[in-house]
This record gives structure tokens, sequence and C-alpha cells, in this order.
């Protein structure tokens, strides 16, 4: 039969469930920092990038047994499950059975579709924050459900609002989504705050999703809370994790949550039918990170520490910038409302005319308008040349600014 490829390039019909999902904010910064580098442009990256310092756990041989080289159990090993366990109770207080309510899950991400496909028929409500992370709203539409936005009170620093949230449920709404410590703000919620939306899911008896993927990065005296552990929430939450931050493991690709056990029975079917298991391989790289977790940890805070104090000081000096310093991740939120008509124009003047990448804020929601989110995980020569860039463009004569 002649190919008629080249003269007929149509394809069959593609349906827009993919098509109509807007790409990710994040990542087109970082396709972007890809493709200047490519024309041998020196771009400074502070939308992103390798971590620094690398893992202890990367800085010898991994050993991976050939017994252990098949398609291992869709609910995760069982020795990672068990040392998850042992954490969840050491850090937070919660009390999960390892073999029946902790799936390990490829990255943070995964966790949350299948575990959307578990709760939403077609239509359903999904509360998310404004600003969030990218990744929430897009992921409720992949699952039939429709993402709901509550903003964050700006007059209050971005604070958590209980009455926002209780105002925009309707008789479709069926989760909530909160992160704490919070991508992009790096406001660290309150037990207050907590217990406010706790009181909204329990009274609508809403299922609620605890983003905790920052839960090491918290600074100057504030304390994460996992609402899984305030009163009647632990049947009604699913506690998300992952490796890529607390243990600077990104390409791991290993993350889990914890859920009540009928649940995770349907995270483990999806699983099951669609990526089989987590590799196994990364698996045993994420034990091998939670054994040396103490002292990885505290050195990675006093780092992302050292690193906060020096975007602060920094951005003090630059005209037109307001910051706080966060109060948890590893992320500077930077109000630059003063400079350009739209955070996207100040993030494209900055990597066009400064050579420095970095995130607009309207990414994250509408609410993040006038602000750039800046990656801290590099080195501390790459944000310091950063910062000094950014300084030259804002006070440059020829700056628009």
């Amino acid at each position: 039969m002649k190919n008629t490829s080249l003269s007929h390039p149509t394809i069959p019909r593609l349906t827009s469930r993919l098509e109509a999902l807007p790409p990710s904010g994040t990542m087109a910064v970082g396709l972007k920092v890809r493709a200047l580098r490519d024309r041998g442009l020196r771009i400074v990256n502070l939308s992103g990038g390798m971590a620094e310092p690398a893992p202890t756990c990367l800085k010898a041989p991994i050993a991976f047994a050939a017994q252990r080289n098949v398609a291992a159990d869709p609910a995760g090993e069982p020795d990672l499950r068990a040392a998850l366990a042992t954490k969840l109770l050491r850090d937070q207080g919660l009390a999960y059975d390892a073999s029946t309510e902790i799936v390990v899950t490829t990255g943070a991400k995964q966790a949350i579709l299948p575990t959307l496909l578990a709760m939403l028929e077609s239509g359903d409500e999904v509360l998310v924050l404004d600003p969030c992370w990218v990744t929430y709203a897009p992921v409720i539409r992949l699952a039939g459900g429709v993402p709901v936005p509550v903003s964050l009170r700006r007059d209050g620093a971005f604070r958590l609002d209980a009455s926002a949230i209780a105002a925009a449920v309707t008789g479709r709404t069926r989760a909530i989504i909160i992160n704490s410590p919070h991508n992009p703000t790096g406001r660290v919620f309150t037990h207050e705050e907590l217990a406010g939306v706790a009181g909204v899911a329990a009274d609508r008896n809403l299922w609620l999703f605890s983003d905790e993927s920052f839960d090491k990065f918290v600074f100057d005296g504030n304390r994460h809370v996992s609402i899984a552990g305030l009163e009647g929430m632990r049947e009604r939450t699913v506690v998300i994790q992952s490796f890529s931050k607390a243990f600077a493991l990104p390409g791991a690709r290993v993350g889990y949550l914890a859920a009540p056990a009928p649940l995770c029975r349907a995270v483990v079917r999806f699983n099951e039918h669609v990526i089989t298991c987590v590799s196994p391989m990364m698996q045993s790289v994420a034990l091998s990170a939670l054994a040396t977790e103490a002292e990885w940890t505290e050195q990675l805070i006093e780092h992302y520490r050292l690193k906060r104090q020096v975007a602060a000081t920094a951005l003090a000096r630059m005209p037109g910038i307001r910051f706080t310093p966060t109060e948890g991740t590893f992320y500077a939120f930077v109000d630059v409302s003063a400079h350009d008509a739209s955070s996207e124009a100040f993030a494209e003047r900055m990597i066009q005319r400064a050579g420095v990448a970095l995130t607009p804020g309207i990414a994250f929601g509408k609410e993040a308008e006038g602000h750039v989110r800046m990656n801290l995980v590099g080195p501390v020569s790459e944000l310091v040349e950063g910062l000094r860039r950014m300084h030259e463009e804002l006070t440059s004569p020829a700056s628009p600014g």
C-alpha cells in the first residue's frame, strides 16, 4: 500500500482533554532557559535548577541488587513504606498503617491525579487556593472536576481565610486542596488558620488534600502543622509529600501519600494499570535518603537559611522591589509591581536584558500577579550573580523602570 503520509499529513481526531490543559508555567521557564543556553547565552536560572548541595545519598555508588530488578509492589516497597510510616509518626505524630495507608508514587504530582479520580464524578468541584502550585487546577480538570479558586487574603499577607473557603462551598464541592508551607508565597499557615479550614471540611463532609512537600523548610520560629493531626481530620485528609524537596532528589521522581485505606486501595489500582510501580531503583535511593535524614536535613536547612538571607539583603537594595523574607519553602516571593505592567513583562525583561530567569507570579493565579518567584535551590554563587544582574538592570539609566 502506498504511503500517503507526506501528501496527506492529517491525523485522526484528537480530543480536547489534554489539548485544553494549560502548559506548566514553571516548566515553561525552564524550557526557555534551555533554549537560550543552546544559543550560547549565559543565563542565571533563578526559576529552578540543580540542588546545591548535592544529596548525601548520591555521593556514593547506589547498590541495587539484581533480585530487585523486577516489577515491584504497586503500593511501594514494604521497607520504604515502613520507613515512611516511622517518619510521619516521628515528625507529625501521624500514625499510619504502612501496609494499607501509605502509597509510594512517582513524585507528588502522580499522587494527586488517582486520588482525585477516586473522589470526583464529572463536574464535581475542588477548592484551590489562589495563588497555588501550577499543577492543581489542570489535574482537577483532567480528573473531570472543576477547580474553584479561593483567594488568600492579600491584606493579611496571603492569609488563609476559612470564611472565604466556606463561602465557596456548593453542593458539588468534594474536596479542598491546600499546601503548607505554601508554594509560591512561602507562608506557613498557623494552627488557627488550619483549624478554620478543618472546621469547614468537617462541617461540609469534604475531603482535604494537604500537600506538605516543604515541611522541613520553616524559618524564624514558625512551625509546620499537618492538618491531618487536627481533631477529626485524619479520616478525611490525604497527606502528600515528596523526596524532590526535603531530600533534594527531583530526578528520582519519588513521592508518597498517606490516607485512609479505602482511598489508598483505589490509588494502588490506578498504579497497577498506569505505572505498574515506582522504579524499585529509585525507591532504593529514597530509602537511602531516609537513612541520612537527620544529618542531611539540618545541612540543607542551613544552606537555604543562608541563601534566604543573601536574597533578602540584595533585594532590599533594589529600587521598587518589596520583599519580606518568606516563612517557609526555598522560594523568595518578590513584589515587583512598581516596575512593569505584569509579572510576565518583568520576568521577560529580566531574562532578555539581564539574563536572569524568574517565574512570573501569574503562573500561580491572579492573586500572585505583580510578583515573581525566585528559587533558591542552586549554588550561592549563582544566586549572588543573578541578584547582581537584577540590581544592575533595575538601576541602569537605560532601564525602562
